[in-house]
């Protein structure tokens, strides 16, 4: 670690929680966007007709 990080969580160690909260959250959002730009016009084009499409009827019983 740098200096200065290991000054900043000299301070507190429950400093460490809200960082590693925000790594978790830039990761999985960096793997969301990766999997969006990767995806074929095919598959995009599906998953935007599924609000779209009727759904079979379940009776009530």
């Amino acid at each position: 670690m740098s200096r200065f990080a290991s000054e900043f969580f000299a301070q507190s160690p429950a400093l460490l929680y809200p960082v590693i909260a925000l790594l978790l959250f830039f990761t999985v959002f960096l793997v969301v966007v990766v999997r969006v730009m990767r995806m074929s016009a095919a598959e995009a084009d599906h998953n935007a007709r599924i609000p779209l499409e009727e759904e079979l009827e379940v009776p009530h019983e």
